[in-house]
């Protein structure tokens, strides 16, 4: 496209991936495409693009991650310039706002301007070429819950009860007579015409408005370019959607802490060094005994780049040693290994992972009858890869790879787009003992039961599956949106700045794990300026702790927060909202479900409910 549309590179990511409808001025729409077109997506790319992650990489079986490509006019000295993301023109029905003349435009193409058809009442046709309006989408697209999506059958529509020919044109006439779908007409060159009234009725039984007029899915993948006579047959029940609903695009964005155990206790440069792409190559191209580094190739390289070699030797080896990344069962084992790093003193200036700990009962009593330890996270590094997307309904927490959608074709494409996070964090471990003593005399597992049953009910209904909850992960989930409200305060950073990491496990067989990570968020910053470990610092962490309890305890809607039975989105809240624990969906690992502040603090009528009760 001529015209420069411009997108930070973490919003390739979320909200506007691959596969995703974007908005842009001048009433335009378009489609990111997939990663077949994207530059050097066959090929290997600039090093700067790179990002090194191996246990995420084991985990969605590719060979490494990239940064989206980053638009640069061509000066001297940039490299790479003028790569821009590939998109598709969708929805590809436009129409006329001043004659109503509709067009179905090619997926590849720039902006058209009205045919000039003459029509009863406004003829475009009259107007010299360049004064005719430049065509807008239309607001309408169908969608299928497998991921699918495809322009809306204005011609099946409007010809229900016969074929259309190949000359038949249409005409979409907005709001003429009513404000309301009935309002909407699409009418025919051979006289055919139909309202939209109805179309966005859908039931699980009857498949929808257009299943009932004898048009199903098609498996449209307009971002991979199958559309039309391209795509198959999926046979789904197709549901009518504005294209900018919130549901249009749910994407699967797998986060993880990036844990460079290997570097602890060595230089920057030597780090740096080994993690580039070409220098380890080098490293590992020449084993001795298939297990070893070479010290010549670390003395060359040591040479090179003004480094110890002795030093890069040491570090390497032990990056090769721990290569031999495992993949995990699920979701709970892979954070159970950031838990494990978060549980002791970690790293130093010098790594991605620094974590300074401290004993809760050498801070003072009070915290130390509720926590055990404080970790002071001074330096993390988190990746977020993008690894598909759903429509409809979001990804399921516990079978995240079911209805996704491929973002891309070619098998040889063994990467996936993702970006860094740099910033900092506290990390806060409940006690073990206080937890079970709170689970077996509480009356939370009551509470808690008919919460998960307002929330699996809908999911249910949605045809997904049920999904285990325990007491221990919303208390956790409850505590970190307290105090990521009091933080967002204390710290004057904005609620959407931090971002939450609940570690807690369903297995009960396993080693308990009952931590939270609050940590800066922020992707288009290089790190942060230490005000959240700051308030994680003994004389603070107390004060902030207690703030945030002494707040949850009453909110402006109450009593109507604290005696609901259901509330928020899916109803899967019970005393939580806009008023007391909801934060920004960003920050937000269950977007602001699964969340009751009387497991905090206890109600008015039954105090002891609340983990917490007795701090205050």
């Amino acid at each position: 496209m001529p015209a420069l549309k411009p997108i930070r590179r973490s919003q390739l990511i979320s909200p506007f991936g691959v596969g995703a409808m974007v908005d842009f001025p001048k009433d335009e729409s378009l489609m990111v495409a997939g990663l077949d077109a994207w530059p050097f997506a066959r090929e290997s790319c600039p090093p700067e693009w790179l990002i090194t992650e191996e246990r995420l990489q084991a985990r969605l079986a590719v060979q490494s991650f990239r940064l989206p490509p980053e638009h640069k006019d061509p000066t001297p000295g940039v490299k790479h310039a003028n790569l821009d993301i590939p998109t598709v023109r969708f929805p590809r029905w436009h129409y006329c706002y001043r004659c109503g003349g509709m067009e179905y435009l090619p997926l590849f193409g720039s902006r058209q301007r009205c045919a000039g058809r003459p029509y009863p009442g406004m003829n475009c046709a009259s107007k010299g070429e360049k004064s005719r309006p430049f065509l807008i989408p239309v607001r309408i697209v169908a969608v299928c819950d497998q991921g699918h999506i495809e322009d809306f059958p204005f011609l099946d529509w409007v010809h229900r009860d016969k074929s259309p020919t190949a000359d038949c044109k249409l005409r979409f006439l907005a709001g003429r007579s009513s404000s309301m779908l009935t309002g909407i007409k699409v009418e025919c060159s051979c006289g055919e015409a139909k309202t939209l009234a109805g179309i966005f009725d859908f039931d699980q039984q009857s498949g929808g408005t257009l299943r009932r007029i004898g048009y199903e899915c098609r498996a449209s993948q307009p971002w991979l370019g199958h559309v039309g006579a391209q795509a198959q047959q999926c046979g789904a029940p197709l549901r009518v959607i504005q294209r900018g609903a919130s549901n249009a695009y749910f994407p699967l964005v797998v986060s993880s802490i990036y844990l460079p155990l290997w570097a602890e206790q060595a230089q920057r440069a030597v780090i740096d060094a080994v993690e580039r792409p070409e220098v380890w190559d080098i490293l590992t191209s020449g084993l001795v005994d298939g297990k070893r580094i070479d010290p010549t190739r670390c003395d060359t390289i040591a040479r090179m780049w003004g480094l110890d070699a002795a030093q890069l030797l040491a570090v390497a080896q032990r990056r090769l040693d721990g290569l031999e990344v495992r993949p995990v069962r699920d979701e709970e084992e892979y954070r159970r290994q950031e838990y494990t790093a978060l549980l002791a003193p970690r790293g130093g200036p010098e790594t991605e992972l620094f974590v300074d700990l401290l004993e809760a009962a050498a801070i003072g009593p009070d915290l130390g009858r509720f926590f055990r330890r404080i970790g002071l996270v001074k330096k993390l590094r988190e990746t977020r890869a993008l690894a598909g997307f759903t429509r409809l309904l979001p990804p399921d927490p516990d079978n995240p790879t079911g209805r996704v959608q491929r973002l891309s074709l070619d098998p040889r494409i063994d990467w996936l787009p993702a970006i860094l996070v740099r910033g900092e964090g506290i990390f806060l471990e409940l006690r073990r003992d206080t937890v079970q003593e709170w689970l077996r005399n509480s009356s939370c597992a009551e509470r808690v039961g008919r919460l998960l049953a307002n929330y699996n009910n809908l999911r249910v209904l949605r045809g997904q599956p049920a999904r285990r909850v325990t007491s221990a992960f919303v208390l956790l989930h409850s505590l970190a949106h307290s105090l990521i409200n009091q933080l967002s305060f204390d710290c004057g950073y904005g609620s959407a700045s931090l971002r939450e990491r609940v570690y807690s496990n369903l297995d009960e067989n396993a080693e308990p794990m009952h931590g939270i990570l609050i940590y800066t968020a922020s992707g288009d910053a290089e790190g942060t300026m230490g005000g959240l470990v700051r308030q994680g610092e003994p004389e603070r962490l107390l004060r902030t702790l207690m703030a945030a309890l002494q707040k949850a305890q009453w909110c402006s809607s109450d009593p109507v927060c604290i005696e609901a039975r259901a509330q928020g989105t899916d109803n899967a809240n019970l005393a939580a909202c806009h008023g007391c624990l909801l934060v920004s969906e960003t920050s937000c690992e269950e977007g602001n479900r699964l969340l009751d502040r009387a497991l905090l603090v206890g109600t008015p009528n039954e105090r002891g409910l609340g983990f917490f009760t007795g701090m205050f």
